[in-house]
Protein backbone atom coordinates (compact mmCIF):
# COMPACT_ATOMS: atom_id res chain seq x y z
CA UNK A 1 0.00 0.00 0.00
CA UNK A 2 2.72 2.53 0.97
CA UNK A 3 4.50 1.39 -2.22
CA UNK A 4 1.61 2.39 -4.47
CA UNK A 5 1.20 6.06 -2.51
CA UNK A 6 4.47 6.71 -2.99
CA UNK A 7 4.19 5.65 -7.12
CA UNK A 8 1.38 7.74 -6.96
CA UNK A 9 2.56 10.43 -5.23
CA UNK A 10 5.92 10.46 -8.03
CA UNK A 11 4.17 9.66 -11.08
CA UNK A 12 0.91 11.90 -10.67
CA UNK A 13 3.13 15.29 -11.34
CA UNK A 14 5.01 13.79 -14.02
CA UNK A 15 1.28 12.65 -15.54
CA UNK A 16 0.22 16.34 -15.63
CA UNK A 17 3.26 17.51 -16.86
CA UNK A 18 3.19 15.42 -19.97
CA UNK A 19 0.04 16.17 -20.24
CA UNK A 20 1.23 19.75 -20.86
CA UNK A 21 4.31 18.40 -23.04
CA UNK A 22 1.82 16.30 -25.64
CA UNK A 23 -1.24 18.53 -26.10
CA UNK A 24 -3.99 17.17 -28.31
CA UNK A 25 -3.69 20.31 -30.49
CA UNK A 26 -1.52 19.74 -33.79
CA UNK A 27 -0.69 23.58 -33.39
CA UNK A 28 2.37 23.73 -31.22
CA UNK A 29 3.83 26.84 -29.83
CA UNK A 30 7.02 27.68 -28.60
CA UNK A 31 4.39 28.40 -25.15
CA UNK A 32 3.44 24.80 -25.15
CA UNK A 33 6.83 23.52 -24.12
CA UNK A 34 7.22 22.72 -20.45
CA UNK A 35 9.85 24.80 -19.64
CA UNK A 36 12.10 24.63 -16.47
CA UNK A 37 10.57 26.00 -13.15
CA UNK A 38 12.26 25.31 -9.70
CA UNK A 39 8.86 23.49 -8.74
CA UNK A 40 9.96 20.83 -11.07
CA UNK A 41 11.74 17.76 -9.24
CA UNK A 42 14.85 16.14 -11.06
CA UNK A 43 13.10 13.16 -11.82
CA UNK A 44 10.73 14.86 -13.50
CA UNK A 45 13.31 16.66 -15.50
CA UNK A 46 14.07 13.45 -17.10
CA UNK A 47 10.23 11.97 -17.06
CA UNK A 48 9.58 15.19 -19.59
CA UNK A 49 12.52 14.59 -21.90
CA UNK A 50 11.87 10.75 -22.43
CA UNK A 51 8.30 11.22 -22.35
CA UNK A 52 9.35 14.19 -25.49
CA UNK A 53 11.63 11.48 -27.23
CA UNK A 54 9.22 8.64 -26.94
CA UNK A 55 6.88 10.97 -29.04
CA UNK A 56 9.37 13.07 -30.53
CA UNK A 57 6.94 14.11 -34.04
CA UNK A 58 3.98 14.61 -31.43
CA UNK A 59 2.47 17.48 -31.97
CA UNK A 60 4.75 18.37 -34.57
CA UNK A 61 7.70 17.17 -36.18
CA UNK A 62 10.98 17.47 -33.60
CA UNK A 63 8.80 18.67 -30.81
CA UNK A 64 10.44 16.25 -28.70
CA UNK A 65 14.24 17.01 -29.58
CA UNK A 66 13.02 20.78 -29.16
CA UNK A 67 11.37 19.88 -25.42
CA UNK A 68 14.51 17.96 -24.35
CA UNK A 69 16.71 21.06 -25.44
CA UNK A 70 14.34 23.33 -23.02
CA UNK A 71 15.62 21.04 -19.83
CA UNK A 72 20.01 21.27 -21.33
CA UNK A 73 21.41 22.97 -18.55
CA UNK A 74 23.28 26.34 -19.59
CA UNK A 75 26.71 24.79 -19.99
CA UNK A 76 25.56 21.37 -21.97
CA UNK A 77 23.91 24.26 -24.64
CA UNK A 78 27.17 25.91 -24.80
CA UNK A 79 28.82 22.16 -25.56
CA UNK A 80 25.94 20.88 -27.84
CA UNK A 81 23.95 24.19 -29.06
CA UNK A 82 22.35 25.48 -30.77
CA UNK A 83 19.21 23.83 -31.08
CA UNK A 84 19.90 22.84 -34.35
CA UNK A 85 23.07 21.66 -33.80
CA UNK A 86 21.83 19.35 -31.04
CA UNK A 87 18.95 18.28 -33.32
CA UNK A 88 21.36 17.23 -35.58
CA UNK A 89 23.40 15.14 -32.44
CA UNK A 90 20.28 13.47 -31.01
CA UNK A 91 19.23 11.84 -34.71
CA UNK A 92 22.80 10.73 -35.00
CA UNK A 93 24.38 6.99 -34.57
CA UNK A 94 24.55 7.52 -30.80
CA UNK A 95 21.55 8.70 -29.60
CA UNK A 96 19.21 8.33 -32.98
CA UNK A 97 18.17 5.26 -30.94
CA UNK A 98 16.03 7.63 -28.45
CA UNK A 99 13.87 9.27 -30.59
CA UNK A 100 10.79 7.31 -31.03
CA UNK A 101 11.70 4.69 -28.57
CA UNK A 102 9.66 2.13 -27.22
CA UNK A 103 9.64 2.45 -23.75
CA UNK A 104 11.57 3.54 -21.23
CA UNK A 105 12.16 3.14 -16.97
CA UNK A 106 13.74 5.88 -14.77
CA UNK A 107 15.98 4.53 -11.86
CA UNK A 108 17.20 6.78 -9.26
CA UNK A 109 21.00 6.71 -8.17
CA UNK A 110 23.40 8.14 -5.91
CA UNK A 111 23.62 11.59 -5.86
CA UNK A 112 23.74 15.04 -3.66
CA UNK A 113 21.63 17.55 -3.00
CA UNK A 114 22.77 20.05 -6.31
CA UNK A 115 23.49 17.04 -8.36
CA UNK A 116 20.87 13.66 -9.05
CA UNK A 117 21.90 10.66 -11.13
CA UNK A 118 19.66 8.17 -12.64
CA UNK A 119 19.86 4.80 -14.96
CA UNK A 120 17.35 5.31 -17.83
CA UNK A 121 16.75 1.70 -18.98
CA UNK A 122 15.31 2.35 -22.56
CA UNK A 123 13.46 -0.22 -25.05
CA UNK A 124 14.15 1.00 -28.67
CA UNK A 125 11.92 1.16 -31.46
CA UNK A 126 13.52 -2.08 -32.54
CA UNK A 127 13.56 -3.94 -29.17
CA UNK A 128 16.79 -3.61 -28.18
CA UNK A 129 17.69 -3.04 -24.26
CA UNK A 130 19.89 -0.27 -23.93
CA UNK A 131 20.51 2.19 -20.32
CA UNK A 132 21.85 5.93 -19.66
CA UNK A 133 23.59 7.59 -17.24
CA UNK A 134 21.31 10.93 -17.04
CA UNK A 135 22.70 13.54 -14.90
CA UNK A 136 20.74 16.75 -13.70
CA UNK A 137 22.22 19.63 -11.91
CA UNK A 138 20.69 22.40 -9.78
CA UNK A 139 20.93 25.62 -11.72
CA UNK A 140 22.68 28.30 -9.40
CA UNK A 141 22.01 31.95 -10.60
CA UNK A 142 20.50 33.52 -14.23
CA UNK A 143 17.43 32.84 -15.72
CA UNK A 144 17.29 29.05 -14.52
CA UNK A 145 17.67 29.99 -10.81
CA UNK A 146 17.09 26.95 -8.59
CA UNK A 147 16.09 24.63 -12.02
CA UNK A 148 17.00 21.17 -12.39
CA UNK A 149 18.47 20.79 -15.56
CA UNK A 150 20.62 18.06 -17.66
CA UNK A 151 24.22 18.30 -17.35
CA UNK A 152 25.31 15.01 -19.29
CA UNK A 153 23.80 11.95 -20.87
CA UNK A 154 25.91 8.88 -21.45
CA UNK A 155 26.10 6.89 -24.72
CA UNK A 156 23.90 4.16 -24.74
CA UNK A 157 25.47 0.94 -22.94
CA UNK A 158 23.39 -2.60 -23.98
CA UNK A 159 21.54 -3.60 -20.98
CA UNK A 160 21.16 -7.63 -22.39
CA UNK A 161 17.97 -8.36 -22.80
CA UNK A 162 16.02 -7.88 -25.90
CA UNK A 163 11.90 -8.06 -25.94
Amino acid sequence: MFRTARMIKILLPVLLLVAHVLPLSSNAHATDLVMPDPSISPEEVVAIQMKALQFNDNPIPDFGIAQTWSFAHPRNRAMTGPLERFGTMLKGPAYGMMLNHASHRIVPVAGDGEVANFDVFMETGGGRMVYFSWTVELVSGGEYDNCWMTVAVSMPRDAGQQS
